[in-house]
């Protein structure tokens, strides 16, 4: 075989094994963000709000680990915030325990959001600076950190679109 031919295969190869890691990563997506619908269904939470801070927090990386290794998982529970101390890490990191953990604390801010007369991007600001912080900071904390109220933004408009096309069908 040509050297030229053997160059040619192998890349074939490799790109296909690019697409298909790219395929999976996508499958796993969709599947973490129909989890997230289905509990913020259950806990009756309009479901932009945490695909929208899930986003924000991990990109729907159910692996993400930040803040000196004291934060996992798709919502980035925090050691002294909502991760339970009994949990081990590798149970913080399973998408349906921090999913169920995250959302079921949202639900407390987003009823104190709407007694407040928030909508929009000012509840989910509010929803996602209260709800998982031992001190309850607050918005007033987060319009300091303009970079993390930007992406919310930003994963508001997306979510908030796709929530209300999917509800049209």
């Amino acid at each position: 075989m040509k050297r030229e031919t053997f160059i040619f295969i192998l890349g074939i190869l490799a790109a296909g094994a690019l697409v298909f890691h790219f395929y999976e990563q996508h499958q796993q997506r969709v599947a973490i963000m129909d989890m997230i619908k289905e509990t913020a269904k259950k806990h009756d939470i309009p479901a932009w709000i945490p695909l929208s801070i899930a986003e924000t927090e991990s990109k729907f990386d159910p692996k993400t680990v930040g803040d000196a290794g004291t934060s996992f998982g798709l919502f980035q529970l925090h050691r002294g915030g909502l991760a339970p101390e009994e949990l081990t890490e590798e149970e913080l990191l399973k998408p349906e325990k921090n999913i169920e953990i995250a959302i079921s604390n949202m639900t407390r801010a987003y009823d104190r959001a709407q007694k407040e007369g928030l909508e929009g991007i000012k509840m989910l600001t509010y929803i996602a600076n209260t709800s998982g912080r031992p001190t309850q900071r607050g918005t007033y904390w987060t319009d300091q950190n303009t970079n993390y109220n930007e992406k919310l933004a930003k994963n508001f408009k997306k979510h908030v679109k796709v929530t209300e096309l999917a509800n049209d069908m």
